[in-house]
Order: structure tokens, then sequence, then C-alpha cells
């Protein structure tokens, strides 16, 4: 039997991430999860389209999803 692919996730960004409706743990945990992980995201800046934070997929370092159309420097 082969071995499942499974990815984990985690929330990155170059602003402060808080919410009044998680922990700031919630934004340093990892996630098997990836819309779990976008929607934690998207709650963690005030302006998702302006302050932009990424979604990281922890085995390969690629970014799945960013809250900006900016190119990641």
């Amino acid at each position: 039997m082969a071995a499942q692919n499974i990815k984990t996730y985690r929330i990155e960004s170059s602003f402060k991430l808080t919410s009044e409706w998680f922990p700031v743990s919630e934004f340093t945990r990892t996630y098997n999860d990836l819309p779990e992980a976008v929607s934690t995201a998207i709650e963690g800046v005030d302006d998702p389209g302006e302050e932009e934070v990424r979604v990281v997929c922890i085995e390969d370092g690629e970014i799945v999803w960013r809250s900006t159309d900016h190119e990641y420097e």
C-alpha cells in the first residue's frame, strides 16, 4: 500500500497577525486542511488585500495561497 501524500500548511505574513475571533496560537500552528488555513489567515489581518498574508506548504515551501495579487519576492 502506497503512503498517502499528506500536506501540512503554515500561515505567514510580514504583518502582525491578530484576531478578535482567534488566539494568536492559531497563526503559528500547522494545518492539515488548506481551506481551514486560508480562512484563518484571512482573519489575521485587517485588510487582506493590502496586508498580504500567505499559506505555505511546509513540505515543499510552495506558497499555495496569498491574499494579494502581488508576486512573492
